[in-house]
């Protein structure tokens, strides 16, 4: 695996110097080609439809230089997830490219194909993630346990808080762009090389718009923090679709005495930008409910949701607030005795003889006196 922290390029190299090594990875969004440098296994230079504006160039260039002004810890959550530019491509006075680590192989695996196929390597995209256990078995893959959805979500806030300390604006957070690991917790985040600082234009991102950016506005640090919860959600619930509706289900089997649903809702609201919650302050909420940054283990099989059991209804209260004693429950009426048929029948013949005798007696009464 190759990272920023040991890559051989300087900031700026000329595009007659790139050696291709003639397959072509993948192209579309801005990017013409993306293909591996044939002189540096494992490194992959990706060449743009068009150069890049002036002012994109130089923010690329501030995004290549970035790690060296950074913490070693953030330095090394980079190293471990991100595709992050090393050089710029250049011809001439223009921008026309970039240089990044390739993502490693263990974010591509096969997957099942009609007909009993198997396809080749594929990304396994956070749009993958999103879907339930049903569809994963079925393109074969291992679908995450809930543990492993809360950790991999964990890992994409790592990412997002080390971006937003730098005020770097990633935006374009979709299902494609962010990659995960089937058999780890390992994440991936790809196309780092349109990035902003401060700011960023708008990108269009289906199904992850934030309503409190109209289209056409330039995305700033809340909407990724808008955005990084709503990945946050998705990942635990494996569900799309309208976020709150998401977050209402999730909400009820959370325990009522932790932060984190809340601090989601405050991120994912469309209301006072400034009370969104940092990503750094979310990721600390998912992963310790007590403030200690400590971690509950989770036995497998047992009534969790995540880390946290799942709530209990609380106890009723009095007028002012205090707990009141469970009342013991009301005792069934005793059941009856019920007759049986048997009784029954046996109680209908003596009464059938009683009246026949009385019926035999009254005719020979009357047998006697008129005889």
């Amino acid at each position: 695996m190759r990272t920023w922290s040991d890559n051989p390029f300087p900031d700026d190299i000329p595009l007659s110097s790139v050696k291709l090594a003639g397959d072509n990875l993948g192209a579309g969004g801005q990017a013409h080609t993306v293909e591996r440098l044939a002189d540096h296994p494992g490194w992959v230079a990706k060449l743009y439809k068009s150069p890049m504006g002036p002012q994109e160039a130089v923010t690329l260039g501030r995004l290549v230089k970035l790690p060296r002004s950074m913490t070693e810890a953030d330095r090394g959550a980079l190293d471990r997830g991100a595709a992050w530019p090393v050089s710029r491509i250049t011809d001439g006075s223009r921008t026309v490219g970039v240089v990044m680590a390739e993502a490693p192989a263990r974010f591509y695996v096969p997957f099942n194909l009609r007909g009993g196929r198997r396809s080749g390597p594929r990304e396994l995209q956070l749009d993958h993630l999103v879907k339930d256990s049903a569809y994963l078995e079925d393109i074969g893959v291992q679908p995450p346990t809930r543990q492993r959805r809360l950790e991999i979500a964990c890992r994409f806030l790592e990412l997002g808080a080390v971006l937003e300390r730098h005020d770097v604006v990633y935006g374009d957070w979709s299902y494609r762009n962010a990659l995960w690991d089937q058999d780890s917790d390992s994440v991936y985040l790809l196309d780092i090389d349109s990035c902003g600082i401060g700011t960023r234009p708008w990108i269009a991102s289906p199904d992850w718009s934030d309503p409190a950016f109209p289209e056409g506005t330039p995305l700033t640090v809340p909407t990724d923090r808008y955005r990084m919860a709503l990945l946050t959600l998705r990942c635990i619930t494996g569900a799309r679709g309208e976020p709150l509706e998401s977050l209402s289900r999730l909400e009820r089997d959370w325990s009522a005495s932790d932060t984190f649903p809340e601090l989601l809702r405050q991120a994912l609201d469309r209301g006072d930008l400034r009370q969104r919650p940092g990503t750094a302050t979310l990721l600390k909420a998912l992963r310790s409910p007590d403030g200690t940054g400590s971690q509950t283990d989770v036995a497998p099989g047992s009534n969790v949701t995540g880390f946290r059991p799942v709530r209990h209804r609380p106890a009723p209260q009095t007028e002012d607030g205090t707990a009141t004693a469970a009342a013991p429950p009301t005792p069934s009426p005793a059941p009856q005795p019920q007759p049986s048929p048997a009784g029954d029948a046996k109680d209908m013949l003596v009464g059938c003889g009683v009246v026949l005798a009385l019926l035999a007696l009254v005719v020979l009464l009357f047998f006697v006196v008129w005889t």
